[in-house]
């Protein structure tokens, strides 16, 4: 019958690698523990970026209970008392990452003896460069979050290690004499990715906060995101970048053309909400061959899009407006609206003087005369991909600007992080959902 443990944990290397190692050995991890420092410099615990240990907890499918401490010297062994009375009636014994400091390893098996609980130490002095290979070779992404020795920079905040890191590391702790494995405090570790994750941790957002000669990084903003989805959504886009890139390139010309294609390109966004892309742009393309689009009073226009377009009579009353709107002394001009140079500008002058075009009619519009590269079209089959992704928590079930704008920025986020362009990524939501790339 496999052990019943509780283990240590932090979100750092040390205890991630302590949980893949039980997992290996067969162990049954009921619990994760984390203590939660209010102390920045607790003896004991691991205090930057805590907070994540619960997301990571999630990730891997383990529960976890949190206990908070003072983090002061000493009394912290009362704390961490608590935590394990809370998981004692469930486990037979509890297990940590330490390597070799026995300040830590002491205290730690004599807060479990009082307990009855077995100690488990399975890293206990192993050797610095054979640990951080082993945790490379498993597949561990580990970026360090604080420095605090001699050797180690500013430069270290944030930055992932490899093998390349590896050697620096080897050379820096001979030459400054600090533990290579950072058991002394003179870094700390946030594992971004693991083989037990189901959800690859993307930082966002992260400040460094540096003092004379140590410092944290210390994240402000990230995303859970379903690794499984994003390696077939990366293999996807693989597959269709060309494709994508050559309609990018149309809709790219389309601006240099003329002001009658321009308003065509709106008058067909105005039509796509809540009716498919396809039979818009076949309706829009009837109307410019009878000269309707231009010509056209609103009951030509809505009888032309009825059975096509849903909420043809509102539309085309909208397309005769927008029309009206850039007409000057006779002459359709639309991209007089227009400034290349400040897209958002441009988007929130349209939101607000063209009828029927909202946030996401006007970066749809945008976009396809190609504007649209930092900027989202989020209708609901796009924000079910992002949430499916884990980019957001879950579709709103309506969007104010204030919403609309956060989202956005979530997908820019999230279209930097993945490698991939906004309205690349649009378009390959939507091919992905159709078939093809269309607009």
């Amino acid at each position: 019958m496999p052990m019943k443990v509780a283990v240590l944990f932090s979100g750092g290397k040390d205890s991630t690698f302590t949980v893949y190692q039980c997992q290996k050995k067969g162990y049954d991890i009921r619990w994760l523990v984390s203590m939660v420092p209010e102390n920045p410099e607790s003896y004991m615990f691991h205090h930057p970026n805590i907070g994540l240990a619960g997301k990571l907890a999630k990730s891997m499918g383990i529960p976890i209970v949190v206990q908070e401490t003072k983090g002061i010297k000493e009394k912290e062994l009362a704390d961490l008392q608590k935590a394990l009375l809370r998981v004692r009636r469930d486990v037979d014994g509890v297990v940590v990452g330490g390597i070799a400091s026995k300040y830590q390893a002491d205290r730690i098996a004599k807060a479990c003896q009082s307990l009855g609980l077995k100690f488990l130490a399975p890293l206990w002095n192993m050797e610095p460069v054979r640990y951080w290979r082993m945790l490379l070779s498993a597949g561990f992404e580990v970026m360090i979050i604080s420095v605090s020795a001699e050797g180690l920079g500013k430069e270290w905040l944030g930055r992932v290690i490899d093998n390349h890191a590896i050697k620096e590391l080897k050379a820096l702790s001979k030459r400054f004499k600090f533990h290579m494995a950072f058991e002394g405090g003179e870094a700390e570790t946030l594992v971004l990715d693991a083989p037990m994750f189901s959800k690859r941790l993307l930082v966002l957002e992260a400040k460094t906060d540096w003092d004379v000669d140590s410092g944290r990084y210390l994240v402000k903003d990230f995303m859970l995101v379903d690794k499984k989805a994003i390696s077939r959504l990366r293999e996807s886009y693989d597959e269709r970048k060309k494709e994508i890139k050559a309609r990018l390139d149309d809709f790219s010309s389309l601006l240099k053309g003329s002001e009658w294609e321009t308003f065509e390109e709106m008058c067909f966004c105005l039509c796509t909400p809540q009716s498919k892309a396809v039979k818009c742009d076949k309706a829009i393309k009837r109307l410019v061959k009878n000269r309707m689009l231009f010509k056209g009073s609103d009951k030509d226009i809505a009888n032309a899009l009825a059975g096509k377009v849903r909420f043809h009579n509102q539309k085309a009353k909208n397309i005769v407006k927008a029309r009206q709107l850039f007409t000057k002394k006779g002459i359709l001009c639309p991209k007089g609206c227009i400034d290349r140079l400040d897209v958002p500008k441009t988007r929130k002058w349209l939101v607000d003087n063209v009828r029927g075009m909202g946030y996401k009619e006007s970066s749809h519009f945008l976009r396809n005369i190609g504007l649209g590269r930092d900027i989202a079209i989020l209708d609901r089959h796009i924000l079910k991909n992002l949430a499916r992704l884990g980019a957001i928590d879950s579709v709103p079930k309506s969007l104010t600007t204030k919403k609309y704008l956060e989202l956005e920025e979530r997908m820019r986020k999230f279209a930097e992080a993945v490698g991939i362009q906004m309205d690349e990524l649009d378009l390959l939501f939507w091919s992905e959902e159709t078939g093809h790339v269309f607009k």
